[in-house]
């Protein structure tokens, strides 16, 4: 979507704008609770392409990728929600209780939560960009989470950053909580995809760099030229 003409400033308010409208869609479609993992395929399907330098069509895009990868990425998002309670109640048990080797059984729960998180963090990007089975997204998830730890350790965060937030300035959770329903989201899945894309695809998104950069180079010729122009005339 383009509401102004191309330069500096118009294309980061386009870009803007257009996040602000994936946020909702994403957040509307979230709604019904066990459509999250749907809404957060078609959130990445759009993000990964702005990573790659396209420009989809950002509602038809994301209808027919949330409808598309509806049926895995719930049957994902709800086994990872059932693990991810599973998960928190072992821990609350492994602190409340006076049990032998406390400490090492929180340690061992802490450690599986990383990997859970690591997994969560890039199974609905994967299932987005491969259209894999539930099993294989997992799989590859897990891989490509071990692949790179210290942009696995940065997506875990930025996805955690409204929990983050909130727990830290609690006094400011209304303000906090507005941002990331107006914009919070979709800037995330943008960041997130930044890396994603050059993990899954390098090569692809190598040539969609080189194509973009000559692009820029070819307009910033094109506007020096009717400068030189107009300066003549």
């Amino acid at each position: 979507m383009k509401f102004l003409q191309e330069g500096t400033l118009a294309n980061f308010l386009n870009r803007l704008t257009d996040l602000i409208l994936l946020n909702m869609l994403w957040f509307l479609c979230c709604l019904p609770i066990f459509t999250i993992g749907a809404s957060t395929c078609a959130l990445y399907e759009v993000t990964m392409r702005y990573a790659l330098f396209e420009e989809p069509p950002i509602v038809r895009t994301f209808f027919e990728a949330f409808k598309h990868s509806f049926k895995k990425a719930t049957l994902l998002f709800l086994a990872f929600l059932a693990a991810g309670l599973f998960l928190a109640l072992d821990l609350w048990c492994a602190i409340l209780w006076g049990i032998p080797f406390k400490f090492l059984f929180i340690v061992v729960i802490l450690a599986v939560f990383y990997f859970y998180l690591a997994v969560l963090s890039h199974v609905f990007p994967v299932l987005a960009y491969f259209d894999t089975g539930v099993r294989e997204s997992v799989r590859r998830a897990f891989l490509f989470s071990m692949k790179n730890g210290v942009f696995t350790v940065f997506i875990m965060v930025i996805n955690l950053l409204p929990v983050l937030a909130i727990l830290t300035a609690p006094a400011y959770w209304g303000e906090i909580l507005f941002l990331y329903l107006i914009l919070g989201f979709s800037v995330i899945s943008l960041l997130s995809s930044l890396h994603l894309v050059r993990l899954f695809d390098p090569e692809r998104a190598a040539k969609a760099q080189q194509i973009e950069a000559r692009q820029r180079r070819l307009k910033d010729e094109d506007r020096a030229e009717k400068d030189d122009t107009e300066e003549e005339t």
